[in-house]
């Protein structure tokens, strides 16, 4: 799993890229979601004055599954990284486990001739 990068307002440096795709395998392979594919967007809003205007979205797409979106606000791009791979994680968690309790319809089978005799 390779994540799409993409950033507006901020310098992508190879050290910030690599921060994000480890940080991403840590989260998301332990448990082998099977995740086709991760778009990281990473903004400033406000550049170079500063302040809580960093955001961090992470975008999932499950097989099977509606996408799952992830949304971190932050003064630090690495903490909101991290915050936002964890609650990623609970959110594939959760939805995993919502598809697991959902009834499924069982079809009872024809008799089988044997048991008519």
């Amino acid at each position: 799993m390779k994540p799409t990068i993409v950033a507006k307002g901020i310098k992508l440096s190879r050290r910030l890229r690599e921060h994000v795709s480890r940080r991403l395998a840590l989260a998301f392979d332990r448990k082998q979601y099977g995740i086709h594919s991760v778009t990281v967007r990473i903004s400033d809003q406000n550049g170079p004055r500063g302040g809580v205007d960093k955001h961090c979205q992470i975008h999932l797409v499950l097989p099977g599954m509606r996408p799952v979106v992830v949304t971190e606000k932050g003064r630090d791009i690495a903490t909101m990284i991290d915050q936002a791979a964890y609650r990623a994680t609970q959110a594939i968690d959760r939805l995993l486990s919502r598809a697991k309790t959902v009834a499924h319809t069982k079809y009872a089978l024809p008799p089988s001739e044997t048991s008519l005799i």
